[in-house]
């Protein structure tokens, strides 16, 4: 566990930063991650509230072949996520208006966080650079989906909260998670199923992800392709800061269709 999540006097002060606020406060939220499986295996899956009992997982179904696609050609290869309209139409007509735009070429991931998750399409290569020139900074309401979930490969946007729990609203926008996976000991088969029933349980243990983003943030699109780009992505070095030690950029951010964009493989 990185010196990040033992310094818990840093909590306080993200809390109130700016960057917290706009850009996830990056060590805060790895530090939720975290302490939260620990205390979800002490209390050995204690179940979690608003989980259906069947769940239709449109992430492990193949496409059609016009479902749309977002192609991220990076200096570090090209990789491919399917894109879900019909689940997010809101967010998907933000997303895809700003990829028409030109507006994440050139764009990084500024941020790598212990292997569970990046964070990208940031104009500044620095997780706590919000104030860079021509960033969007539009927050789009949540839209959560009963068939959408933070598997590894999901694309994830979330921008910060507005209330108090439980009446919070939660918020989306340019910059984009993408979930890995957490380490084996906080992803038990038996208490993933306890605390999220018996088929997200199963899938997350099966696939990995973070399941504590479960029904939280917008879950919009899974890469389908590219798979060992994205491998190199989260297990790139990072700084202290969780800044990548070597620039990750999106060169080229397109759409496309996945009958135009099938894996070659």
């Amino acid at each position: 566990m990185s010196d990040g999540y033992k310094k818990p006097n840093r909590f306080g002060e993200l809390v109130h930063s700016k960057s917290f606020s706009r850009y996830f406060g990056i060590s805060m939220v790895a530090i939720f991650v975290i302490l939260a499986f620990m205390l979800f295996v002490w209390l050995a899956g204690a179940p979690v509230a608003g989980i259906p009992d069947e769940i239709f997982f449109l992430q492990l179904e193949t496409p059609a072949d016009d479902a749309p696609v977002v192609v991220f050609e990076t200096n570090l290869g090209t990789m491919k996520a399917v894109l879900y309209p019909d689940e997010t139409p809101n967010y998907y007509a933000y997303f895809t208006n700003l990829v028409e735009s030109g507006y994440y070429d050139g764009t990084y991931v500024c941020a790598l966080v212990d292997g569970a998750y990046s964070l990208g399409g940031t104009k500044s290569p620095d997780p706590n650079d919000a104030e860079v020139e021509g960033a969007d900074m539009t927050r789009i309401q949540a839209e959560i989906s009963n068939n959408l979930w933070p598997i590894k490969g999901a694309l994830v946007s979330y921008i910060g909260d507005s209330g108090v729990w439980p009446f919070e609203k939660r918020y989306a926008g340019s910059s984009v998670i993408f979930v890995n996976d957490l380490d084996d000991p906080y992803m038990a088969e038996d208490a993933l199923k306890r605390s999220y029933g018996e088929a997200l349980g199963g899938v997350f243990s099966e696939y990995g992800g973070i399941p504590t983003f479960s029904r939280k943030y917008t879950v919009f699109g899974q890469i389908y392709d590219g798979w060992e780009v994205w491998e190199a992505i989260n297990s790139a070095t990072a700084l202290e800061t969780y800044q990548p030690a070597d620039e990750i950029i999106f060169e080229k951010v397109y759409l496309s269709t996945y009958g135009a964009e099938k894996p070659t493989e």
